[in-house]
């Protein structure tokens, strides 16, 4: 015998899982943005915005928060701290930062209507867990978690990645380059945790 009751409980059931995977934040690089988003819902971020040819003008700054559900209260930072709100978009997030111009070249760069909030639309899904700056002057990509296996492309002292696996005393990173995605392992020794006032 048909059980309508049961069908109709699998139906909603379906439907709050498919609600719940929609109202989740993802990692990724949302036009100027790149987030990364850890199991427990942490949230760390990187804003940069460039313009101009030769000398260029340059918008930057970090930041982190707790997702909570749709959204995530954050604190956001280069010189001065700032508070801002993420919030889950149909097609990206909605990033407000009260002061956000005040940020270190943002003046010129980031729209006012930064503090009212501003639509990023998501350009690439990413698994990144966390974001990480690289500390060192200069840290070159490893094929694989050993020294030996040094390639040639590297990377610069502020640089940001995004973390997608850990081997021992090396992270597995990926970085946005202006081409394409480049991947490989770097030593956790050239790289800093994202924390305010860094």
């Amino acid at each position: 015998m048909f059980n309508r009751f049961g069908f109709i409980m699998a139906i909603l059931m379906a439907t709050e899982v498919g609600a719940v995977e929609t109202n989740q934040f993802h990692s990724g690089v949302y036009e100027q943005l790149r987030l990364a988003v850890a199991p427990d819902g942490q949230i760390t971020g990187y804003y940069r915005e460039e313009q101009g040819e030769g000398v260029s003008k340059t918008c930057s700054f970090y930041l982190r928060g707790q997702s909570n559900g749709d959204s995530a209260s954050l604190t956001t930072w280069n010189v001065d701290h700032f508070p801002g709100e993420l919030r889950i978009q149909a097609a990206g997030v909605n990033l407000k930062v009260e002061h956000g111009n005040e940020h270190p070249g943002c003046g010129m760069l980031l729209p006012p209507a930064i503090e009212q909030g501003l639509n990023y639309d998501k350009v690439t899904e990413t698994q990144w867990t966390e974001l990480r700056v690289i500390s060192s002057p200069k840290t070159y990509f490893h094929s694989e978690p050993k020294a030996g296996a040094k390639l040639k492309s590297y990377l610069v002292k502020g640089d940001v990645v995004g973390v997608v696996g850990a081997e021992g005393d090396w992270l597995q990173v990926e970085y946005p380059g202006t081409k394409k995605m480049i991947r490989g392992w770097i030593s956790n020794s050239d790289l800093a945790v994202f924390k305010s006032g860094q």
